[in-house]
């Protein structure tokens, strides 16, 4: 099956199953004669041969009716696909300016975004996931602000910029079938939306922030990278579990540290990992670390934690 129409007008192309992070899924939005992918996911999947295919199936052609290649955020399994995709389609890339840098040098993502050491980023070299860095940079066609619209047809879809997961990422909006496209924002792994990561641009305050904007639109159908679609009762549940686990982990991050009294980064992923405390990625424990450090950046913005240098921290 090439894709699964999840509303009228509103496609499914999902890829392999990725381990840990499910299967990834791209989407396509269909008007008439025109067609606009949201994320292209990796450079092998479902990238541009699955979504070529899906649209075929749909009895259109990637070059002649695919009129945009929408971008939630930089990172690797959401937009490792675009390059392929705009050579076969010559459809524009679009994506937020603050993760343009990742779509011109995928490297950064491993040297800048994420909290790791030289054997680490090796290691990820040789990496076979879905967040290996292996394809080449491309410029972006068009910079996205909070409140740009992309028409598709007669379809607006919104840009709303959330900056929690990345400082790029947006989640998009299509009012008239209140459908969001949420990215890695709300259901940043499959089967648990308490369970999330973020990167080191990201921020823990935008994130809470950008809940709450999403908790107050219009939305039947919540539409996620790595999980199953949510339908009309379900979109609440899951916007609110997101939003408990962002509590719960700084919570348990402000525990830990008490007990401690002084903590580094890698302690305090020592003791949620054998705590057991909250869900985390089990994956690529740079995840785990860069999260925390982020975590501890918001919690020292609110005056509750204090940074004594050197890498290590205590409560205020």
């Amino acid at each position: 099956m090439a894709s699964s129409e999840i509303v009228p007008g509103i496609h499914m192309v999902r890829g392999k199953f990725a381990g840990e992070f499910g299967f990834i899924s791209s989407y396509l939005l269909v008007d008439g004669e025109e067609a606009l992918v949201i994320d292209p996911g990796t450079a092998g999947d479902p990238g541009g041969d699955r979504i070529g295919d899906a649209m075929k199936s749909l009895g259109l052609d990637v070059r002649k009716n695919l009129v945009g290649i929408l971008c939630t955020h930089g990172h690797p399994d959401h937009v490792g696909g675009a390059g392929r995709l705009k050579r076969n389609s010559g459809a524009p890339v679009m994506i937020h300016r603050d993760d343009a840098e990742l779509l011109r040098d995928p490297q950064m993502f491993l040297n800048e975004r994420l909290l790791m050491d030289r054997a680490a980023r090796f290691a990820m070299k040789l990496d076979k996931g879905p967040l290996r860095v292996n394809y080449r940079g491309i410029e972006p066609d068009h910079l996205l602000e909070s409140g740009d619209e992309i028409s598709v047809g007669a379809v607006k879809v919104r840009v709303v910029a959330t900056r929690g997961h990345s400082a790029g990422h947006c989640a998009f909006y299509a009012p008239e079938t209140k459908a969001l496209f949420s990215g890695d924002e709300v259901n940043n792994y499959p089967n648990d939306p308490r369970k999330f990561y973020v990167d080191l641009s990201g921020s823990i305050v935008s994130k809470r922030a950008a809940l709450d904007t999403i908790s107050k639109l219009s939305i039947d159908y919540l539409l996620p990278s790595h999980d199953v679609p949510y339908l009309f009762r379900d979109v609440k549940l899951q916007i609110e579990a997101v939003k408990d686990g962002v509590i719960h982990l700084q919570d348990t991050i402000l525990s830990h540290l008490g007990a401690r009294e002084e903590a580094d980064v890698v302690q305090l992923v020592f003791d949620i990992r054998r705590a057991r405390s909250v869900p985390v990625p089990e994956t690529m424990d740079s995840l785990l670390s860069t999260t925390v450090l982020v975590v501890l950046r918001g919690l020292k913005n609110a005056g509750l934690v204090r940074d004594l240098g050197n890498g290590v921290w205590t409560k205020a």
